[in-house]
């Protein structure tokens, strides 16, 4: 009998593998993904909003010399904000409280000399989940040409072939008749560690829903006969060890995140004797990251960044950067997900992930929790209260994902700033790095002085778990 799909073709379930002893189950099906920060020339670039209607976030890689999988990228993820955005323009209550919800998180399936893809998951919530959506786009450097995952195969013969075979290896759970021989059957092909190939599908796309995930892992000497030129290349790529891009034009446009020289820290503020206010930036690092950084660096300001944990991974020399010139880190989490929609366990991993990817650039992990839209209930309070982590939140919303306008923004900031503010900003929109110059020069005449939320807090007692907005 075949094996189902991921619930997932696992390890020992049919071909030669039926004979190995089972020491351990295995899920073949599982893809292999690349370190985004190994990769030179890599910035990951977010979408993000957040109010009454709607909370929507999204990301994907920029990376220097391969500018056509950029566009592309963009192009996928503004197609699936664009319905949402339609979807939710009015404001609707939903069961439990909840606000719909759209997530958009990327990883590398290969970086490797002139190849790269890009593997997209996109959850959609409007009270039900829509489930996840999978898409994995290639890029053929020596063409600078994006492409499918279904050109990986060589044709209508190789993708009929490859029906064939993964209807074969898909059980009763499925309906192989929904497989079909057509690229838009195909969106999302990769490769698991071992380098067999790994065919995924769309949830509600060839089974219903509650069968979770669904994927079929071929052996090579199954798909091997089937693929295209491309897709030789595409699986060399892969499964290169260890992985190692070499685009044409990527050493003459990456530019480094951080100055030769640093400057020193600014001093540590008394805020029982100071003016204090603290600047805090949330779903970095960014493109604009480092331009903030030397922003606050020339007007001698401290700030906290709540990093996203996805986007911290692909620039640890940025957060090195913050640690070294006296900023904060907080933890804004693995996927920006509504933690308040999440089981325990899943607030737990996505917080512990970020924890360890900060501890991993700086040596120091974060102390402070900053929920996704400031989104909590109480299983989230105890998830925190079990880490030590206090959830900071704010009391001045700039809405600058809102407002393109650096004037509109730091007028907003300026005016709803008081002794003991916590500001709220995004360090990956340009239009708010821009705003910083003048909300620093505005507020230090009024006598402020910029330091971080733990300086802030410094001499309360917060307990763990609990909310501070100011």
């Amino acid at each position: 009998m075949p094996c189902a799909g991921v619930l997932a073709l696992l390890a020992g379930c049919s071909g030669p593998s039926a004979q190995r002893p089972q020491h351990a189950i295995v899920d073949v099906t599982a893809v292999h993904t690349i370190n985004p920060g190994s990769v030179p020339g890599l910035t990951a670039v977010t979408r993000s909003e957040q109010d009454d209607r709607r909370r929507l976030f999204a990301g994907y890689p920029s990376i220097a010399g391969a500018e056509p999988l950029t566009d592309a990228l963009a192009k996928a993820v503004d197609a699936q904000i664009r319905p949402f955005k339609a979807d939710t323009r009015e404001r609707s209550t939903l069961p439990g409280g909840n606000v719909p919800e759209l997530n958009v998180q990327w990883s590398l399936a290969a970086a490797s000399g002139d190849i790269v893809g890009v593997r997209l998951l996109s959850d959609r919530f409007l009270g039900v989940s829509g489930g996840l959506s999978r898409q994995t786009i290639w890029y053929d450097g020596a063409a600078r040409a994006v492409r499918p995952s279904a050109t990986l195969v060589d044709g209508r013969s190789g993708l009929a072939r490859l029906t064939e075979a993964v209807r074969a290896r898909l059980g009763t759970e499925t309906n192989p008749s929904q497989v079909r021989a057509d690229p838009n059957t195909f969106t999302s092909i990769v490769f698991n560690e071992q380098g067999d190939m790994v065919v995924e599908f769309s949830d509600y796309s060839v089974a219903p829903g509650a069968a979770g995930r669904i994927a079929a892992a071929l052996p090579h000497d199954t798909y091997g006969p089937l693929l295209s030129e491309f897709g030789r290349r595409a699986h060399d790529a892969a499964v290169a060890t260890p992985p190692k891009l070499a685009l044409r034009s990527s050493a003459a446009t990456t530019a480094p995140s951080a100055p030769s020289t640093r400057p020193p820290a600014p001093p540590r503020t008394d805020c029982t004797k100071a003016k204090c206010i603290a600047l805090t930036f949330e779903d970095g690092p960014g493109p604009y990251t480092a331009r903030l950084l030397d922003i606050l660096a020339a007007r001698k300001a401290r700030a906290t960044f709540f990093v996203v944990g996805a986007n911290a991974d692909a620039d640890p020399e940025l957060l090195r950067r913050e640690a070294a010139e006296g900023h904060e880190i907080g933890n804004h989490t693995q996927s920006h997900r509504d933690l308040s929609r999440l089981p325990a366990m899943k607030v737990n991993s996505d917080i512990q992930r970020t924890d360890e990817i900060v501890r991993a650039a700086t040596g120091k992990a974060p102390t402070l929790l900053r929920p996704p839209y400031g989104a909590g209930n109480a299983t989230v309070a105890e998830v925190a209260r079990s880490l030590g982590m206090p959830q900071i939140l704010w009391n001045v919303d700039t809405r600058d994902w809102h407002d393109h306008d650096a004037r509109v923004i730091a007028d907003r900031a300026v005016s709803k700033a008081r002794p003991g503010a916590i500001i709220l900003l995004h360090d990956v929109r340009r239009s708010s790095v821009e705003a910083v110059p003048r909300i620093l020069q505005r507020l230090q005449d009024e006598g402020y002085t910029f330091v971080t939320v733990s300086d802030l807090l410094a001499g309360r007692r917060i307990a763990p778990g609990s909310t501070v907005r100011s």
